[in-house]
């Protein structure tokens, strides 16, 4: 469905995109990753073919820059920030989008409920949560059912339960055999969504291969941070024998555990299963700059 060879895009003496190829099938989820700056916004907007560029784009085969409107009929996009009309209600935003795209407006209305926004139809949009925002952008862009999606970092501001039901919303349209391409900074996320993955560093490809791969690779690890109502010393056994936790330090009376974003859930059942009560809890997400670092001593053998 979609294919990109040799991607290169300058600005001047700046080098955007260095040489980026890939291909992404359909019912595939193919996650962009890296820091402000790396590439992924420019590298999705190629696709889309609103910026010039060196190399070649092709969508269902066709060359996006030679023939950019018909490339982008197969094509459902949602930026980084949706621009949306605030006095327009959620039901009137589908409807002129609708008719803007020539589909029925029983599509419009099927959309919006698809996105968990049918009890919300009435609200103006400037009164929408950054969740909801997010989810109208992604009806939006399903009104002509394309069948390549390309989301640019869609989970950006969200809490988690809307992250998560973003993950649902997309795992929902890899079964129905679109392809899709998403750009990110939560590394937490990917392998929940993608089946690729592509880490990008000053336009360049540092990783590419399986979302799995992704967290074998990268050993950055997330930070666990734990209240136990001084049981700390009882904890700490308990948690270095999941052999899945690292480093565990002290932060005031915080148990902080350093592990892999996939391992935090076995560590709070080890707790829970000890009998050792758990006050409070965040998570400190693996930092992109510091997989990226860590990525680049194996790029070698993934691109």
């Amino acid at each position: 469905m979609l294919t990109v060879r040799e991607a290169r895009k300058r600005y001047g003496a700046t080098t955007a995109l260095d040489g980026i190829s890939l291909e992404l099938k359909n019912g595939s989820v193919l996650a962009v990753i890296g820091a402000n700056g790396a590439g992924k916004t420019t590298l999705l907007k190629c696709i889309i073919g609103l910026l010039k560029f060196e190399g070649q784009v092709l969508v269902d085969g066709i060359d996006v820059a030679r023939k950019g409107k018909q490339a982008r009929r197969l094509i459902g996009y949602v930026p980084q920030q949706p621009a949306l009309h605030g006095d327009l209600s959620v039901r009137e935003t589908a409807l002129f989008y609708a008719d803007l795209k020539g589909v029925p407006q029983d599509r419009a209305r099927e959309v919006v409920e698809w996105v968990g926004l049918g009890d919300h139809t009435e609200k103006r949009t400037d009164a929408l949560s950054g969740g909801m925002r997010q989810r109208l952008a992604l009806a939006l862009a399903m009104l002509g059912n394309p069948p390549l999606l390309v989301l640019d970092e869609p989970a950006s501001g969200l809490d988690v339960a809307a992250r998560l039901e973003l993950r649902r919303l997309v795992q929902e349209q890899r079964k129905l055999g679109k392809a899709i391409i998403l750009s990110t900074h939560w590394l937490e996320d990917v392998p929940y969504v993608a089946d690729h993955a592509l880490v990008l560093d000053q336009g360049r490809a540092v990783f590419q291969g399986p979302a799995s791969g992704l967290t074998a690779n990268a050993t950055v690890g997330s930070k666990l941070y734990l209240r136990l109502n001084g049981h700390s010393p009882e904890a700490v056994p308990v948690i270095q024998s999941t052999a899945v936790a690292g480093a565990v330090d002290r932060a005031g009376d915080w148990l902080v555990v350093t592990c892999r974003a996939e391992n935090k859930a076995q560590i709070v059942e080890a707790l829970f299963s000890a009998g050792i009560t758990i006050l409070d809890f965040r998570v400190e997400e693996a930092s992109v700059d510091d997989a990226v670092i860590d990525l680049q001593g194996v790029a070698g053998g993934n691109q």
